[in-house]
């Protein structure tokens, strides 16, 4: 039985009022379907609705099949891939996932991509699937074979991702945004020259307003001038004598009403332009993207940035089968590679001068350093946006606000607890809590960024990161992320073994 998920009326309100999205429409089929839009639109909340993990405010979801949901984020248990898969299916596809991952390992020893092919190998099955950012942390090899099993799949999905190639398998895109549900058929290509029509036709409705506005204005000042021009000769001529002063006061305060005329009519219609600019601007359906800054302070040419000297790392055993060797200096721009479980992360961590058993050596340089790994744990889920930015930062609170507004987080959502945002929106906060600290930057460590960002956002980093000024050392599967950083220079770890990544 071919799968059918059908939407009526679909609403979801928080327990505190606040409406995510209301009176959505729409269904689901055996065809491959994406839902994208910007980060904390609800876009997971959407999904959950659908698997029936949560129910709807309002509304009702009716299902003919099964449905399996993959989420983001489903922290390891300390138990085996062997006991995690006891309900996995065999299948070719999920064969291919599990390659070269001991199942007798525990889940919370595997590397962030070797724990996501887990998971998916055991989801796989003859129904309904709803993948939530999927290719997080997976390899280049392991997202072929996801891609692969995509093409194949038969009985439905919905794919929620920011990754270009994965959207380009889906036949149909639905939108969520803060207008509501949009469907738009032709696939991806079609998709974005839609949007990007739309686009073009929103900022050319908003540059005619702006110029209507201006004219408005101007024609304000001028108004206002002639009518100054006006009094100055009446006050002239009156000078001269000859007019009683009672006629005088008369004639002047006839002039001061005129002037506060010309002056309140040109300016409604001026205001008038401006309301319309901001009317045209609410109607244009923009991802809001983050507007920060992250110059960086560049640093000498042959200032230490990071050394490493016949340097292994032991958990098992040594996971770098070749002992690693590099010294780098000045402002670097280094892309560190490797397959899922070959120790990226292991190698920035212990940079940061994790507590784990090595050999040889490793030095960091003496530089002010912001470090951002895939899960963001630097951030207290216990504490609001707010909180965890004044943690770190001598700025006072409205300067902390004005910031925070820089990477999106407006009025009273600065005061959201980080243990409710969605995977982008913590990528922001963790941000947000690095940049408005109280030293530049020097050197920008970066695990996996573009994990959960969505499209507007990754764009506005890779211009971020391009414009950086000082060293960067990144790891990311990203190559298309890393082309447009300007980021060309690689250190790839081989020889690979089973490690925490």
């Amino acid at each position: 039985m071919q799968s059918s998920i059908v939407a009526n009326d679909v609403s979801f309100e928080f327990s505190d009022g606040r409406i995510l999205f209301q009176n959505l429409n729409f269904s689901l089929g055996p065809e491959r379907t994406a839902l994208v839009g910007p980060n904390g639109i609800g876009k997971t909340y959407l999904a959950r609705l659908i698997s029936g993990e949560i129910e709807t405010s309002k509304g009702k979801i009716s299902r003919n099949s099964p449905v399996s949901y993959l989420p983001q984020r489903e922290k390891p248990e300390r138990i085996t891939v062997e006991e995690f898969l006891q309900n996995y299916s065999w299948s070719l596809h999920g064969e291919k996932l599990l390659t070269g991952i001991d199942r007798n390992r525990f889940c919370d020893q595997l590397s962030g991509g070797q724990w996501m092919r887990v998971r998916l190998a055991e989801r796989l099955e003859d129904q309904f699937l709803i993948l939530d950012e999927p290719t997080n942390d997976l390899d280049q090899g392991a997202k072929n074979v996801l891609i692969r099993f995509l093409k194949e799949y038969e009985y439905g999905f919905l794919l929620i991702s920011h990754d270009r190639e994965c959207l380009k398998l889906c036949e149909t895109i639905l939108e969520l945004s803060n207008l509501g549900l949009n469907k738009y058929g032709g696939g991806w290509s079609s998709y974005e020259e839609t949007k990007e029509k739309e686009r073009k036709n929103s900022l050319a409705a908003l540059e005619k307003a702006r110029r209507e506005r201006d004219i408005a204005q101007a024609e304000r000042i001028e108004q206002i001038e002639r009518q100054e021009k006006r009094n100055r000769k009446g006050a002239k001529s009156a000078a001269k004598g000859g007019t009683p002063k009672i006629l005088l006061g008369a004639r002047k305060s006839n002039a001061q009403s005129t002037s506060g005329k010309v002056n309140s009519s040109s300016l409604e219609k001026a205001n008038d332009k401006i309301r319309e600019v901001y009317d045209k601007m609410d109607r244009i359906k923009i991802d809001p993207v983050m507007y920060a800054n992250l110059s960086g302070k560049e640093i000498p040419s042959q200032k230490l940035v990071a050394e490493a000297n016949d340097f292994n790392i032991r958990f098992q055993d040594w996971i770098y089968k070749e002992n690693l060797n590099f010294s780098w200096k000045g402002n670097i721009r280094i892309a560190i590679k490797g397959a899922n479980g070959s120790g990226k992360s292991t190698l920035l961590q212990a940079l940061l001068g994790s507590n784990i058993k090595t050999r040889g050596s490793i030095t960091l340089g003496k530089l002010n350093t912001l470090y951002i790994d895939q899960r963001c744990n630097q951030l207290d889920d216990s504490k609001s946006i707010f909180e965890n930015v004044r943690d770190v930062s001598i700025l006072d609170e409205s300067e902390i606000r004005n910031g925070l507004a820089k990477f999106l987080f407006f009025k009273d959502t600065v005061f959201q607890k980080v243990h409710t945002l969605s995977g982008g929106e913590r990528l922001r906060a963790a941000l947000a809590r690095g940049l408005l600290s109280t030293e530049k930057v020097e050197l920008l460590l970066l695990d996996e960024p573009t994990n959960n960002l969505d499209l507007g956002n990754i764009r506005f980093l890779e211009g971020l990161i391009l414009e950086f000024k000082a060293a960067i050392i990144v790891a990311s599967h990203d190559e298309l992320f890393l082309e447009n950083c300007g980021i060309q220079e690689e250190f790839t770890i081989k020889h690979i073994l089973n490690v925490t990544n």
